[in-house]
C-alpha cells in the first residue's frame, strides 16, 4: 500500500509541475509577432529534446533489450512515416472558406498544433510507463528519475503550448493541455499497476517509434513554423540557439542528478 501511494505521489508531482510549465506561454501577450518568436525558442527546445535526450535514450534502451541497430531504424521509420501520411491527409483534406494568406497561415497553424499534440501525447505515454519502471527497480531511482522526467517535462510542456496558442483555436488550448498533462501520470499509474513484474523489454521499440513521430513534429512542422516566410530574422534564430542550450544546460543537470546514483 505505501508504494502504491509512494507512486500516486510521483504521478502527482509529474502533473503538477508539467501543468505550471503549460501554463506559462498563456502569460504572454497575444501578439502575432511575440508568438513567433516564442515557436523560434521552442523549435530550439524541440529539436535539442530529439537529438540530446530522446533518441540516446530510445537507442539505449531498445540495445540493452537486446535489439539490433536495424531494427530501431525501422521503428523510427515508421514512426516518421506514420505521422507523415496522417498529416497529408489531413492537410489534403482540411479545407479553409477564405484563401487569403493570413487563412492559411492560421491552417498551417491549426495542423502543425494536432500534430505535435498527437505525437508528444504518445511519447508522454511512454514516457509514463518508463517512469513506472525506474520506480520498480528502487525508489532511489524512481526519485532520480522523476527529478530528471520533470526537468524533460518542463521543456516539452511549454513548447507544445507554445505551440498551441500559434493556432487557430486558442480557447481550446488549456483544456488540451490539460489532457496532455494527464497523460504520463496516468500511464505511469496504469503501468505500475499492470507491470507489477515482467519484463518492459518492448518499450525500446516503443520509444523508437515515438522518436520517430517526435522527429516529424520537430522537423517538418515546428522549425518551418519558426522560420517561414516573414519570419527569417536574426533574432529567431538566437531564440532558436538559446532553446537548444536550454536544453543543453537540462541534459547537463539531468546527467549529474543521475550519476549520484552512482556514489
Amino acid at each position: 500500500m505505501d508504494q502504491a501511494y509512494t507512486v500516486a505521489l510521483f504521478a502527482a508531482v509529474i502533473f503538477i509541475v508539467s501543468v505550471l510549465a503549460a501554463r506559462v506561454p498563456f502569460f504572454i501577450k497575444r501578439d502575432h509577432h511575440r508568438l513567433h518568436m516564442l515557436i523560434s525558442f521552442s523549435a530550439g527546445i524541440m529539436l535539442g529534446v530529439l537529438f540530446i535526450m530522446l533518441l540516446p535514450e530510445a537507442l539505449e534502451r531498445t540495445f540493452d533489450a537486446g535489439y539490433k541497430a536495424e531494427t530501431a531504424a525501422y521503428w523510427i521509420l515508421g514512426g516518421f512515416l506514420l505521422l507523415f501520411v496522417i498529416d497529408f491527409f489531413v492537410q489534403h483534406y482540411t479545407k479553409t472558406d477564405c484563401d487569403c494568406d493570413e487563412c492559411r497561415e492560421y491552417r498551417s497553424h491549426d495542423i502543425t498544433s494536432a500534430s505535435a499534440f498527437s505525437g508528444l501525447a504518445i511519447h508522454s505515454f511512454f514516457d509514463g510507463l518508463a517512469l513506472a519502471a525506474a520506480f520498480l527497480a528502487g525508489d532511489d531511482v524512481g526519485i532520480m528519475v522523476l527529478v530528471a522526467m520533470c526537468l524533460h517535462k518542463t521543456v516539452v510542456v511549454f513548447s507544445l503550448s507554445s505551440t498551441m496558442l500559434m493556432s487557430n483555436r486558442r480557447k481550446y488550448a488549456w483544456g488540451s493541455m490539460i489532457v496532455f498533462c494527464a497523460i504520463s501520470p496516468l500511464a505511469m499509474i496504469a503501468s505500475f499497476l499492470l507491470l507489477n513484474t515482467g519484463s518492459l523489454s518492448y518499450t525500446g521499440p516503443a520509444l523508437c517509434l515515438s522518436v520517430g513521430l517526435f522527429a516529424f513534429v520537430t522537423l517538418c512542422d515546428i522549425v518551418p513554423e519558426a522560420f517561414h516566410e516573414g519570419h527569417q530574422n536574426f533574432r529567431s534564430l538566437a531564440l532558436f540557439l538559446v532553446g537548444l542550450v536550454v536544453v543543453v544546460l537540462v541534459s547537463w543537470a539531468t546527467s549529474v542528478l543521475t550519476a549520484g546514483l552512482d556514489l
